[in-house]
C-alpha cells in the first residue's frame, strides 16, 4: 500500500529540516508497527516507486544525497550585496573619505562641491563639513563607478543657511538692499 503523498507533505518537511539541522528525530511507528527513520521516510517519498524489499537499500543510499543537496545550495557563496549609501552628513571630507575605505567603496568615487554658489571650494578642503550628498544615505550605490556628490560647507552651521543657494544675502541676486 502506497501512503498518500498529501498526508505525508508535512511530516516530510519536519523531517527534512530536522535532517538538515543534524537532529535525530529518532524513529516513528507506522500502522504496521515497523520502525522507519526519520532519513528513510523522507528518502522513500521522495524516491521513485520501488518494491518493499529494496525501499530501505534505496532510502539509505539516496538519504545522504537528499539530505546534503539543499545544504550544498545554501553554502554556494552569494552574490556580493549592493553597496549602500553611507550617512555622511555633518562629517567632514576626511571622515566621508575614511567611512568610504572603511566600507571597501573607493573613495575616489567621492566628488566635493561647494554647498553655496558664492563660495570657492578650496583645493585643501579636508576639514568641511558634509550638508548633503547624492545619493541619498541608504540609496545603493550598485555600480563601481557611481559618483557621489558631496555639497560643503567650511563651518557645519553654514549648511543651514541659504539665500535662494547662497550663503551671503548681498551675493543672491534676488535680494533686494
Amino acid at each position: 500500500m502506497v501512503p498518500n503523498p498529501r498526508r505525508l507533505a508535512p511530516s516530510v518537511l519536519v523531517v527534512g529540516v530536522l535532517a538538515l539541522a543534524g537532529c535525530s528525530g529518532g524513529g516513528t511507528q507506522t500502522g504496521d508497527a515497523a520502525p522507519v527513520t526519520s532519513a528513510a521516510t523522507a528518502a522513500t517519498t521522495t524516491a521513485p516507486a520501488t518494491p518493499p524489499a529494496t525501499a530501505t537499500a534505496t532510502a539509505t543510499a539516496t538519504a545522504p544525497a537528499t539530505a546534503s543537496a539543499p545544504a550544498t545550495a545554501s553554502t554556494a557563496p552569494a552574490p556580493p550585496p549592493d553597496a549602500v549609501m553611507p550617512a555622511l552628513h555633518s562629517r567632514t571630507y576626511e571622515q566621508a573619505r575614511t567611512e568610504f575605505s572603511r566600507q571597501d567603496l573607493s573613495p575616489a568615487r567621492l566628488t566635493a562641491a561647494a554647498q553655496h554658489k558664492d563660495v570657492t571650494l578650496p583645493r585643501d578642503h579636508d576639514d568641511w563639513y558634509i550638508c548633503d550628498t547624492s545619493p541619498r544615505p541608504g540609496d545603493p550605490l550598485p555600480a563601481a563607478t557611481t559618483t557621489v556628490t558631496v555639497k560643503l560647507a567650511q563651518d557645519f552651521s553654514d549648511c543651514t543657511t541659504s539665500f535662494n543657494g547662497y550663503l551671503y544675502e548681498e551675493n543672491d541676486p534676488a535680494s533686494t538692499p
